[in-house]
């Protein structure tokens, strides 16, 4: 099936949208910080609240903001993609896998959460030998301030710590490939680069309906002798938004809408944004919650690293109770 090269969207739109991001990021920090000092104490909500407003079902790639227990995530993406014309592909199309693991535990349940994240990404690009790249490792922490009228808000702070890589050529190209189908973290896959991510996380439940935001920024530096062209810093912008409704109490829709904004690197401004979006169907399970979605994009992909692609994906969240269940939803 032949992919279509997406639309590219206005140099000004990207702009404007980063700007927006960074903006709400910083007037919301303070706001933030006050709620987070002094969230309500522990035992404050009846069983009926918490189903309503804090167990609901998390996002296929955002997490569950005020969840109880130790959670386990993990995604399995595979997609087509359609080389640039001055590849080595020859115009055919390449196939990229990527997985993501992701562990979360509350240090103060519904409040404080600690959590490691890793990835690997592999592709067969034509012309391009095949390779399994392993990313580098996440850690993080995170706090949320949560409310029984459904809304909920935080932030955290993650570190990717520097790894070692000898990246070859033809490695090179299949990790550009590769990391085009989850453009918000490849971070995860630069050499030797300590990033520093911090976010903020805002999320709102009324009745059937979620919606979820998290816009961030990462503060990427080179930790080793820097090649020609290559810059010691780099600054990315992101966001995403989540809209979901529950059809019934085990089914659950939804559609994730992200942006990647390369705020710092040498990119013409048509390259500079990235846009995709990801509708999704989730089953929620007693303690697993499978979903199915389909990643798309709708502006240039990552730098214009590719023509473009189309991913399908499973996630499935794996919960660990710590308490005796409740009564049924």
């Amino acid at each position: 099936m032949a992919s279509r090269r997406p639309a590219q969207v206005p140099a000004s739109a990207g702009r404007l949208a980063c700007a927006a991001a960074c903006l709400s990021l910083l007037s919301l920090a303070g706001g933030t910080g006050a709620a987070l000092a002094a969230p309500p104490g522990s035992g404050a909500w009846s069983d009926e609240e918490e189903q309503a407003v804090f167990d609901v079902p998390a996002p296929p790639t955002l997490p569950g903001l005020t969840l109880r227990d130790p959670t386990f995530t993990f995604e399995y993406t595979a997609a087509v993609i359609e080389p640039e014309a001055t590849s080595r592909a020859g115009g055919r199309n390449a196939y990229a896998w990527y997985s993501h693991g992701e562990m979360e535990v509350p240090l103060v349940p519904r409040k404080w959460f600690v959590g490691a994240v890793h990835d690997s990404a592999a592709a067969s690009v034509p012309g391009v030998e095949r390779s399994v790249l392993l990313g580098s490792p996440e850690l993080y922490g995170r706090g949320v301030w949560s409310s029984v009228r459904g809304l909920a808000s935080g932030g955290g702070f993650g570190i990717v710590l520097p790894v070692p890589r000898d990246v070859s050529p033809a490695e090179a190209e299949v990790l550009r490939t590769a990391r085009v189908v989850r453009p918000w973290d490849e971070t995860r896959f630069r050499e030797l680069t300590l990033t520093f991510r911090p976010w903020f996380d805002m999320r709102y439940v009324t009745g059937p309906f979620i919606f979820q935001l998290r816009q961030g920024i990462d503060w990427s530096l080179v930790v080793r002798g820097l090649r020609s062209g290559e810059r010691r810093t780099d600054v990315t912008a992101h966001t995403a938004f989540y809209f979901g409704y529950r059809l019934a109490r085990p089914v659950g829709v939804g559609l994730e809408l992200w942006e990647v904004y390369q705020l710092t690197q040498d990119l013409p401004d048509d390259k500079r944004a990235t846009f995709a979006i990801s509708p999704s169907i989730r089953f929620i399970l007693a303690n697993v919650q499978p979903a199915l979605s389909v990643l798309l994009p709708v502006a240039t992909p990552l730098r214009g690293d590719v023509a473009s692609y189309y991913a399908a994906r499973l996630s499935v969240g794996f919960t660990f109770p710590t308490e005796a269940p409740s009564a049924p939803r």
